[in-house]
């Protein structure tokens, strides 16, 4: 079976083969991110502070899938 962390990745891998501008991955995820930091400064957001809040949450997912059963 598949991780469900198996599937986050493959989801954004999926994500940034049709976002990226230059036909990779590693492009696409930097524009993804430089693009979200628009979004951010265009909705009064403050990127660092929600970033702070993505990486809570990776590192949640990351304990539940190596946690012990």
């Amino acid at each position: 079976m598949t991780s469900t962390n198996n599937r986050r990745a493959k989801r954004i891998a999926k994500v940034l083969r049709r976002y990226g501008t230059d036909n990779t991955d590693h492009g696409g995820l930097i524009d993804l991110l430089a693009d979200a930091r628009h979004w951010c400064d265009r909705h009064a957001e403050c990127y660092s502070d929600l970033d702070r809040v993505a990486h809570d949450h990776y590192l949640t997912e990351l304990w539940d899938e190596r946690r012990p059963s």
